[in-house]
């Protein structure tokens, strides 16, 4: 069954792993021929599903397009087996432990089988026929010049139907067959509506939620919840409207409330070291801190790394303004409705806000020299 989810590998590497890879397919966790592969040299990329790290990298070489991949599989994989010269993984093998996978069909367009989720999907038709109009979608979009404007509106619409029409299809099928492990599958590929798709995990049954899938799950659930709330809030910020408090410990482990500011002006900056956009304007951060920092004080927030990663990177890139420790928590992102890294809100001297930056750009600073 060809795969259809796009999903972004995480960037750090946490280690080599031992791959063990060759053309025989006896006692291997994935194995198959490829039409296009020929004696090609492919990537294989393996990731650790709930914690989205990368555990293992290795290269195979194909036997006139026959492969097959082995490795500790105590848990749920990602798999990306993809041509040496590609440098972005696009979809990844859902795999879980004591299976096998069987991969067939060409290195463009795979075909998955031999497991209890890919064996399901084979039993779900409207799977392939959502797959088959994506496809086309895809195919017609290349023929679209770059400035046929209503072409690619046009499309742009139909993707968006399509997709709307696919969270349905799967919720249906997720009701049927609660306890299917391609109903955890569909689950993970319904991020277009994300209402619809936490109902649908709420329906699974324990088989799914209590196997090797349930914590990756739980994680993409949770994910879904957040993005169902930070939606609803997006209404409370907006100019205007009173920016939410909230408490979180600063550099010496003391607790700091929003409110605590109010009087002065405020930039709540939600960043984090693993974000290159965030870690780019730091320069600039610095420079208009250094320029304003008597009327305006910078709280920046660090999301997403480690406390003993955000000390660090505090000192060493001489951050002198109020810095808070979020980590991974999701209370304060929810409230704020942050959906991209940096955001940066200005508040007022009354507590309300001025202005959203979502994004690292010019238009900020413009406003500080505004306003100062």
């Amino acid at each position: 069954m060809k795969g259809i989810f796009k999903s972004a590998a995480a960037a750090a590497i946490i280690a080599a792993g031992a791959i063990s890879a060759n053309s025989c397919q006896g006692g291997k966790q994935i194995y198959g021929n490829l039409d296009d592969a020929g004696n090609d040299t492919l990537a294989v990329y393996i990731y650790d599903a709930v914690t989205n790290r990368q555990v293992a990298k290795d290269t195979i070489v194909a036997n006139d397009g026959k492969f097959s991949v082995g490795f500790k599989d105590t848990t749920m994989m990602l798999v990306y087996i993809v041509p040496l010269h590609q440098n972005s993984p696009n979809e990844p093998i859902f795999f879980m432990p004591g299976e096998k996978v069987k991969v067939s069909g060409s290195l463009s367009a795979p075909v998955y089988g031999g497991s209890a989720i890919y064996d399901g999907l084979d039993g779900f038709p409207e799977y392939k026929e959502f797959k088959d109009k994506l496809e086309n979608l895809f195919d017609r979009a290349k023929d679209i010049a770059e400035n046929d404007i209503t072409g690619q509106q046009g499309l742009n619409a139909e993707y968006e139907k399509l997709m709307a029409a696919k969270d349905s299809v799967y919720a249906e099928y997720i009701k049927s067959n609660p306890n299917d492990p391609a109903s955890g599958y569909l689950v993970a590929q319904m991020y277009t509506s994300p209402e619809k798709a936490f109902e649908s995990y709420n329906i699974l049954g324990s088989t799914v939620k209590e196997s090797a899938m349930g914590e990756f799950l739980s994680n993409i659930a949770s994910q879904y919840e957040s993005a169902i709330i930070k939606e609803r809030n997006k209404a409370n910020i907006q100019p205007g409207k009173t920016a939410p408090d909230f408490v979180l410990k600063d550099i010496k482990g003391n607790e700091r409330k929003l409110s605590s500011f109010k009087g002065k002006y405020v930039l709540l900056d939600f960043w984090g070291k693993w974000c290159y956009w965030c870690m780019k304007g730091m320069p600039d951060m610095k420079k208009y801190y250094d320029k304003y920092h008597d009327r305006i004080e910078f709280v920046g927030i660090s999301c997403r790394d480690s406390e003993e990663v955000w000390k660090k990177t505090v000192e060493e890139e001489g951050l002198k303004w109020t810095n808070l420790y979020n980590g991974d928590e999701e209370t304060v992102l929810n409230m704020y409705a942050v959906e991209g890294f940096p955001t940066k809100i200005l508040i007022d001297r009354n507590g309300k806000i001025v202005e959203v930056f979502v994004g690292e750009s010019q238009d900020l600073y413009d406003k500080l020299d505004e306003l100062f």
